[in-house]
């Protein structure tokens, strides 16, 4: 997540809270699932690739702990799921 005193990531060399906070704080995710997966559209800001880097981190955990990771693990083994977590990825399109 970005602070309020980093510099922006739409790359204007401002702090963040004197830039694109405000359009960042009124952006309301909308999702939706699909064969492809899960999908979050956010209208505004591009998140960073550190951002995006650390959503990929979250949501591999969030898998982790819930009942698809005890599946994956039943089904494939161990060593299998953490490679198949491995492709769980968030991305920018």
């Amino acid at each position: 997540m970005i602070g309020r005193n980093d510099l922006c990531p739409c790359g204007s060399g401002k702090k963040f809270k004197k830039c694109c906070l405000d359009a960042k704080e009124d952006r309301t995710p909308v999702n939706s699932l699909s064969k492809e997966g899960m999908t979050f559209a956010i209208p505004g800001v591009k998140p960073s690739p550190k951002e995006i880097e650390r959503l990929t981190i979250t949501y591999q955990e969030k898998i982790r702990n819930s009942t698809i990771w005890d599946q994956m693990v039943k089904e494939f083994g161990e060593e299998k799921a953490e490679e198949m977590l491995k492709e769980f990825k968030a991305k920018v399109e």
